[in-house]
C-alpha cells in the first residue's frame, strides 16, 4: 500500500506542476536560453547549436498557446532576435572557415599540380 501512495503522491505533484505553467513559463525559458547562447557562444560545438535549436523550436510551440500584449510581443520579437542573430553568426563563422579549407586546398592542389607539370 505504501507504493501506490507514493505512485499517487507523484502523479498529483506531476499535475499540481505542470498546471503553474503560466503564459510567463515560456518566455521565462526563452530568456534562458538567451542568456545561454549568450553566455557560452563560443564554446558550443554543432551538437550543441542543434539542441539550441530544438530547445528554440519548443519554445516556439509553447508561446503560440498564449496571447500577449504588445509590449510582450516586443520583448518576446527582441529575445528571439538575439538567439537567431546568434545562430546566425555562428554559421556564417562556420561556412568562412569552410571557404578558407576549400581555398586553402584549391592553392595546395594547383602547387602540387605545378610542380608536376614543371618535373618534366
Amino acid at each position: 500500500m505504501n507504493k501506490f501512495n507514493i505512485f499517487l503522491a507523484a502523479i498529483v505533484f506531476s499535475l499540481g506542476f505542470s498546471s503553474c505553467e503560466t503564459s510567463k513559463t515560456p518566455v521565462e525559458h526563452l530568456s534562458s536560453l538567451v542568456e545561454e547562447v549568450e553566455d557560452k557562444y563560443d564554446e558550443f560545438t554543432d551538437e550543441d547549436w542543434e539542441n539550441i535549436a530544438s530547445e528554440y523550436e519548443k519554445i516556439e510551440e509553447e508561446l503560440s498557446k498564449y496571447d500577449y500584449t504588445d509590449e510582450e510581443l516586443k520583448e518576446i520579437g527582441k529575445m528571439k532576435g538575439k538567439v537567431l542573430a546568434k545562430m546566425a553568426k555562428s554559421a556564417v563563422k562556420d561556412f568562412s572557415k569552410q571557404i578558407e579549407d576549400w581555398s586553402k586546398q584549391i592553392e595546395g592542389g594547383l602547387e602540387g599540380f605545378f610542380e608536376e607539370l614543371n618535373e618534366d
